[in-house]
């Protein structure tokens, strides 16, 4: 695999709807996306999400009637 002089874009950041077209905007680019770039941003919206989860499960057991 040879190595590619291309710039690697920003890390996607806002919303989660900001995020979908900030990616729907690059994928729309002629450059293929670099596959470092891709995990990077797979583990930053998976911890994101695990994060959300967590929250909302302390919420739902705050309401929980014992």
């Amino acid at each position: 695999m040879s190595e590619t002089n291309q710039p690697v874009p920003a890390d996607l950041s806002g919303t989660v709807d900001e995020r979908i077209a900030q990616l729907a905007s690059l994928e729309a680019g002629s450059e293929q996306l670099p596959p470092e770039w891709v995990l990077r941003q797979l583990r930053s919206t998976l911890a994101s999400w695990a994060t959300d989860a967590t929250e909302v499960d302390i919420e739902v057991e705050k309401r929980t009637d014992y």
